[in-house]
């Protein structure tokens, strides 16, 4: 389905009509959602396939505002930060990344953006000074609903920000006698799937955007009460985009997104072929009630039918219409030179921010049982053949990965590029035993070797199992891990095998 959805939307990019409509009349209103960012200007890059990134995400918003229908692009969710309690360590750099990525999204015109708990919880001067450099509003800080009035084109567009909790009488006291006025109302959510339900169903609601789920996995338009709920995946993965076709005032919206048939089309033939299925073993087993297996057939008809129906979708000029696309942001997706070089720009200066702030930073002191950690070179005296085989294995010069893009000092990303990190007697961002603990050394898979270089006879650990890998190896940074797979081409001749016979 991914797959399926990564064309979709290359689709969109290229101009492409599909899943759009059939009326060739242009859009009343485009909106781009962006749902639970957390602060990510960037994905880790040690994914085969990584998705998101700020610079992306600008490239598609300028892209689609070069099109002569109104865009609204609306935040939702957690926007600045990943977690409320941040150790004091990372406080400098998360500031550092919400300035930045504040500064980016002022160039992108957001509209309104509702910060989710993560972004509330902030200290107040902080928070303070991330609002007075944001040029859009950041809705129901204070209240539990506020309403921003705005212009889209010919539209008056009510958005109400609704925190977590809120009732809907909240929601219907600051819409007041607005409806009157409005054209169109959508509702800025951060919470559960029952939240933005509660919040769709609120008389006058057309749509609800919905944060507060942080799941990859972007949720097709789906109805509550006669409003529809929006979601974007997590991390600025991608973005929803949905063309509003407004045709009738007061008028119920129908869904005409090839991304929500696609999604109910599978659905359907998975249950007809299930059950149709079922019906011939009841057939031929002849156990089954003649009345019990005449509901099962008409049941199965019924869902035939809805499924030929999904196959010629028709929009009627007197209706309301919405048609979204879901639009990933991989590897090869273009990216914003102007925000490229910012972020750029950004990593510098985090990085020399680091180095100077770190730079008395010590690790763990060693405790009575602890054994410390001698770097890779120390090993070499005894396992020349596996040391130079590590030399020139991806392990071996991690630590140069970060240093050609600026972050080596970044706290995001060193720990699973050095050895013993944060570890008694190990690394530190900074501090790495001048250059010792520097890459993924042998310590790293074998564990600290100090004991075993002053007595080969004490042991270490032969055979690295896969808890320990999956320490950096995990789905976030590392999707295609297999440890098996991983492990044959680490016990190589030299390294775990016998040298090959010259």
């Amino acid at each position: 389905m991914r797959c399926f959805l990564a064309v979709l939307a290359l689709a969109l990019s290229l101009g492409c009509s599909r899943g759009q409509p059939k009326d060739p009349e242009a859009p009343s209103l485009r909106i781009a959602v962006v749902t639970d960012l957390k602060g990510y200007l960037e994905p880790c890059g040690c994914t085969s396939d990584p998705l998101g990134g700020i610079d992306r995400l600008a490239a598609q918003i300028r892209t689609l505002r070069k099109d002569p229908v109104p865009l609204v692009f609306l935040m939702a969710g957690d926007a600045f930060f990943d977690t409320a309690a941040l150790e004091p360590v990372r406080v400098d750099q998360a500031n550092r990344n919400a300035m930045t990525l504040a500064g980016i999204l002022n160039g992108l015109e957001v509209a309104a953006a509702l910060p989710g708990p993560s972004d509330r919880g902030q200290p107040s001067e902080a928070l303070d000074a991330l609002r007075a450099a944001s040029d859009f509003p950041w809705l129901a800080m204070q209240t539990d609903a506020e309403l921003l009035r705005t212009q889209a084109g010919a539209l008056r567009l009510a958005v109400v920000g609704v925190r977590p909790g809120a009732e809907r009488d909240a929601v219907k006291s600051v819409l007041g006698t607005a409806q009157e006025e409005t054209d169109l109302t959508i509702a800025l959510v951060d919470g559960s799937r029952r939240d933005a339900n509660r919040i769709g169903a609120t008389d006058g609601v057309d749509f609800v955007v919905q944060g507060g789920l942080d799941e990859d996995d972007p949720v097709p338009p789906h109805q509550a009460g006669r409003a529809w709920v929006l979601h974007a995946s997590r991390q600025g993965q991608g973005l929803t985009v949905v063309d509003v076709y407004r045709n009738k005032k007061g008028a119920p919206f129908v869904d005409h997104s090839e991304w929500s048939r696609s999604e109910r089309a599978g659905q359907l033939d998975r249950q007809i072929g299930d059950l149709a299925a079922k019906i011939g073993a009841w057939e031929k087993s002849g156990e089954v009630d003649a009345a019990d297996l005449d509901a099962q057939r008409g049941r199965l008809a019924e869902l035939q039918k809805e499924r030929r129906a999904l196959d010629a979708p028709t929009m009627r000029s007197d209706t309301n219409a919405l048609s979204a696309t879901w639009v990933p942001f991989p590897k090869k997706a273009a990216k914003d030179p102007h925000v490229e070089k910012l972020m750029r720009e950004h990593s510098k200066v985090v990085n020399e921010a680091n180095r100077v702030a770190f730079a008395n930073l010590e690790p763990p002191p060693l405790g009575p049982e602890d054994i410390g950690y001698v770097g890779s070179a120390a090993c070499s005296g005894c396992h020349l053949e596996a040391f130079t085989w590590w030399r020139n294995h991806g392990h071996g010069v991690a630590y140069l990965t970060l240093q050609q893009r600026n972050k080596e000092f970044n706290l995001d990303c060193v720990g699973c590029h050095v050895t013993g990190y944060e570890q008694p007697g190990g690394s530190t961002v900074t501090q790495n035993l001048d250059g010792a603990l520097v890459n993924v050394g042998c310590e790293s898979c074998h564990g600290p070797g100090a004991a075993h270089t002053k007595d080969p006879e004490v042991a270490i650990l032969r055979d690295t199992p896969a808890s320990i890998c999956v320490q950096c190896h995990n789905a976030q940074h590392s999707d295609l891990f297999d440890y098996e797979g991983y492990r044959k081409t680490l016990v190589v001749p030299g390294h775990g095998l016998p040298q090959l016979k010259r």
